[in-house]
């Protein structure tokens, strides 16, 4: 584990990790650490950010200048907050090195907003690249935590609505199941860095205050069907809460014939790839998922 993961470990550990908090709470506490994130923007030469406002479609564009494929990242922040600034350096990167344009949509939070509204916003901003003239070979879906959620839901949803698969899809840590196994989140809680099992548990009930919602495959898509879904890469830390979840992910991805590319790591933390550049795990799986998209 690198110097640099120890200290971003114990600093989301003191200004993100709590127990205890109810449902107003936690909204106040995780909109005010995800969105007034400390990063520092560093997009590589080459790399312009803009914004798009469209009905079907507001939030940034990071691209070069003559993209050849899209990439639709899906931010991360329970399902309650989350902005896109906090991934620029990521998508710069992408864009980067892929030659790619990157779409970071602003989809509706919970409570104000609960499922299936990010759902169906999500699917529209896939719906508005393909109404660009974007071929879905072209075309990446990612996304991390509940954007990682969100991601599966929508390759499960393109897949239902008959359209044509993307490429590929990436998810880190993704947010897949509404029906945690308590055990394993209250074993995981202390190796957890950032996330509790009470904001898992808190989250869930406010994003889906329906309980009937929560068996939805779109809600939770770890009790999806993934047959005809395009090649995944699905990223987890063997220390944090969503690893048993991702790890179902990939289990019920394989055995409707998917093909998936695994990455775990011990000693990070929960999404840890989207600290490109400042965290060298980070760096060096870029590479691996840069790989992966392009082989895809």
């Amino acid at each position: 584990m690198s110097l640099q993961a120890r200290l971003i470990k114990a600093m989301t550990k003191r200004t993100i990790k709590r127990s205890g908090l109810n449902q107003d709470q936690l909204v106040r506490h995780l909109r005010k650490v995800f969105n007034e994130t400390p990063v520092l923007t560093l997009l590589p030469r080459g790399v312009k950010l803009s914004r798009v406002e469209h009905p079907a479609f507001i939030g940034d564009r990071i691209s070069v200048q003559r993209p050849e494929m899209a990439v639709l990242y899906l931010h991360g922040g329970a399902y309650i907050g989350g902005i896109t600034k906090t991934y620029h350096n990521l998508a710069g990167r992408l864009a980067k090195k892929l030659n790619a344009e990157v779409f970071l949509p602003v989809y509706p939070f919970a409570p104000e907003h609960p499922y299936p509204a990010a759902v169906n916003r999500v699917m529209e901003a896939y719906e508005y690249l393909l109404s660009l003239g974007k071929q879905p070979q072209d075309i990446v879906i990612a996304g991390d935590s509940a954007g990682g959620g969100l991601t599966l839901a929508t390759l499960l949803q393109i897949r239902d609505k008959g359209l044509e698969q993307p490429r590929c899809a990436v998810t880190f840590s993704p947010a897949s199941n509404a029906f945690p196994d308590d055990s394993i989140l209250d074993a995981l809680d202390p190796s957890d860095a950032m996330l509790s099992a009470d904001i898992i548990r808190t989250a869930i009930e406010i994003y889906t205050p329906n309980p009937e919602d929560r068996s939805q495959p779109y809600a939770s898509p770890c009790l999806g069907d993934y047959t005809n879904i395009c090649p995944l890469l699905i990223t987890a830390s063997t220390d944090e809460l969503l690893y048993a979840d991702s790890k179902r992910v990939k289990r019920v991805a394989e055995k409707a014939g998917v093909k998936v590319t695994w990455i775990e790591r011990s000693g990070v933390f929960h999404v840890w790839p989207v600290m490109v550049p400042f965290l060298p795990e980070a760096n060096k799986d870029l590479k691996r998922i840069v790989a992966f998209i392009k082989e895809a």
